[in-house]
């Protein structure tokens, strides 16, 4: 049973192991490894030169790069902010629920100014965790 599971789970791995991502007529190879993606260093240096060129979907990436592949949550916030303000709704979402749900940014006003964002741009899931920060602040509020 262990040895299929193994199996199983090898071939998950390696067909996920390599991806493409378009972004902007440019594509870019990313590789798995485990649970992120990497950006090779010629690859990322094109994508902060489109993140500076004002490429929200750029510095999404590199926000993936280092929130899952390089795991370096200090750059992971700067480049997931850096998208969130260049309008990417997907970011604005993940700040918003990161003021959320992380202890070391937990900023409750933040976290509703950025879901809010991301549920004007169409982000679905935001709207669900307005809700439920709601439920939570009006819980803390009657147990006073």
């Amino acid at each position: 049973m262990r040895q299929l599971i193994f199996i199983i789970m090898a071939i998950a791995l390696i067909s996920f192991a390599v991806s493409s991502v378009t972004t902007a007529g440019q594509e870019t190879e990313l590789r798995s490894l485990n649970t992120g993606y990497v950006l090779s260093d010629s690859d990322l240096r094109l994508m902060k030169n489109k993140a500076f060129e004002g490429d929200a979907g750029s510095a999404f990436q590199i926000y993936l790069h280092y929130s899952l592949g390089k795991y370096d949550s200090i750059c992971a916030f700067g480049w997931l902010q850096i998208a969130a303000n260049k309008g990417h709704a997907v970011a604005q979402y993940n700040l918003g629920s990161t003021y959320m749900d992380v202890a070391l940014f937990k900023n409750i006003k933040l976290a509703v100014f950025w879901l809010k964002e991301a549920e004007k741009n169409g982000e679905e899931m935001a709207t669900e965790r307005l809700k439920e920060l709601e439920e939570s602040e009006s819980n803390k509020i009657d147990k006073k």
